[in-house]
């Protein structure tokens, strides 16, 4: 019986994904639970909140950032139910992308689709560049805790490109072999946490109360708070940032139309928890962040803030092995990373984005693998962390980059969700019935607010050491593709194939918004 269920819902599998006009070419071994653990392990907020702890002292201090993730987390969870309700609909690898070419009209779809998929694959490739920088600052950061000098920026640097060539590697191995390391990260992540926030509670010998928690602030931008605050929602939201990496592994993903939404949603709101007690704990460690930034003010890299809070727990040496957990994590959030960006890059080279795609879609038989775009993004990434011998501002660009790219994507297929496809986009399994469209239209709202936040100045004055390059980089990258578009791709590029194209019928469980019941005898599924 089991047996029976197990090829049948393997069979659905294949058939919905024939139905948005593809064959199953990736395997298709990731469990339920597999695609939460990858989804978690993406987003790793031991990871994510430590690199950006810098920032987040600096830009408003510990009321800032505590109410920063509240709202932050409330909203993101809002988004995270929009993308799965897409998601149900369309699993695919191109998530996001593929999407925007769904919910709009089909002559518009290329360009829709051609923008979103730049804006998801230059975002997730900065957070590549993010975690495998943060990996070369922390591994410092253990050098100079053990009384070592420092490494040189250039050899930073070597590091960082030499990580990410370990991820790919393991990005290399078939899609269920992942599974079981995401799954080993995801408890290594959990256990990881309440190590260090059972350490930060009960050995650090002086807390801030819980007033200063909430209700202090620190500046030193430069700018009037307000600005700051507005500012500040960077970390936070980088923090959250991949939640939808599930998505991404849609087509390797058993029962995707069911698993993966649920897989963002519960990553959403457990990381939100997760989160909001690591916060906690640091900033609680953390009596009076002014006295505490003056007196590191001498390790600017943003992973050191993290460990000198350790120190106040225990002494430096033994504050080493929090640092390792804190290593460790950051890896196996670089491991997800480029899993994502690489299916991204391949649902866009599989539909002809790129020039010779036809190589760069290039999948390996041994492990049905998408070995072309795993090799492209190992040389793109190197690219670009070689832009940190240029600028010393370069990583918190990054970091910018990243959010706002991803942002960006995230807002394009949940507005056209909205308001182009408000009447006509074809509920899956996984709804929120007539909830959908006002839950969308806030994601909206909230996306296109926070997003132009990303690429403000952070110091004030502005100078050409302190200004926030994010818009620059995303500008020449964009400008490139822009190019690239009116030169040669909209004269062929006709985006992912169409549903509204195949005459193969929806499957059952999918409705139009026009099939909901009258609020009297409604029933629809919240799963």
């Amino acid at each position: 019986m089991i047996e029976n269920n197990e090829n049948e819902e393997a069979e659905k599998d294949v058939r919905l994904l024939k139905e948005m006009g593809y064959t199953q070419e990736l395997y298709r071994g990731f469990s339920p639970f597999m695609s939460f653990t990858f989804c978690f392990t993406a987003v790793n907020i031991l990871t994510s909140i430590s690199l950006g702890f810098h920032y987040t002292l600096n830009t408003g201090g510990s009321s800032v950032a505590i109410w920063s993730w509240i709202i932050g987390s409330v909203f993101t969870v809002l988004v995270g139910c929009s993308l799965a309700e897409i998601c149900s609909v369309y699993p695919s690898a191109g998530s996001v992308y593929h999407w925007a070419g769904q919910l709009v009209p089909a002559r518009n779809a290329p360009l829709a689709s051609f923008i979103c998929g730049w804006f998801n694959f230059i975002g997730n490739s900065a957070g590549d560049v993010v975690f495998s920088s943060g990996f070369a600052s922390i591994i410092n950061a253990i050098i100079v805790l053990n009384g070592k000098p420092p490494l040189s920026t250039p050899v930073q640097v070597i590091i960082s490109i030499g990580i990410v060539f370990t991820w790919c590697i393991i990005n290399a191995l078939r899609i269920d072999q992942q599974g079981w390391l995401t799954t080993l990260a995801t408890f290594f992540q959990i256990f990881g946490i309440l190590i260090i926030v059972s350490v930060l509670f009960i050995a650090i010998p002086q807390h801030a109360t819980v007033h200063d928690v909430f209700f202090s602030t620190y500046n030193s931008t430069g700018f009037p708070f307000i600005y700051v605050c507005c500012i500040s929602i960077l970390s936070t939201l980088f923090s959250f940032s991949g939640y939808e990496a599930g998505a991404h592994l849609a087509e390797e993903t058993k029962s995707a139309d069911r698993t993966v939404p649920r897989a963002i949603i519960i990553t959403c709101i457990g990381s939100s928890i997760v989160g909001f007690i690591y916060l906690f704990a640091l900033l609680f460690a953390i009596p009076n962040v002014e006295k505490f930034l003056k007196d590191n003010n001498k390790n600017d890299a943003s992973i050191n803030l993290i460990i000198a809070t350790y120190e106040r727990a225990i002494p430096y040496r033994e504050a080493t092995a929090l640092t390792i957990i804190l290593v460790c994590n950051i890896y196996f959030a670089g491991i997800s990373s480029v899993t994502s960006t690489s299916r991204i890059f391949f649902s866009m080279a599989r539909d002809g984005a790129f020039p010779f795609s036809h190589y760069l879609r290039w999948i390996y038989q041994g492990t049905k693998i998408p070995m072309g775009a795993i090799i492209f993004i190992c040389g793109f990434d190197s690219i670009l962390l070689s832009f940190q011998l240029i600028s010393a501002t370069a990583f918190t660009a990054f970091l910018a980059i990243a959010t706002f790219s991803i942002q960006v994507s995230y807002l394009i297929p949940i507005l056209f969700r909205c308001t182009i496809s408000r009447k006509i986009f074809p509920l899956g399994e996984y709804n929120f019935g007539r909830f959908g469209v006002p839950i969308a239209t806030i994601s909206s709202i909230w996306l296109t607010i926070t997003s132009f936040f990303m690429i403000l100045p952070n110091q004030y004055p502005i100078t050409l050491d302190n200004m926030n390059y994010s818009i620059v980089v995303i500008s020449i990258v964009l400008s490139i593709a822009g190019i690239y578009w009116f030169v040669s791709a909209r004269h062929w590029f006709i985006g992912p194939k169409r549903t509204d194209l195949d005459t193969i019928p929806l499957l059952p469980g999918h409705v139009t918004n026009e099939s909901i019941p009258s609020d009297k005898n409604k029933s629809t599924s919240y799963e």
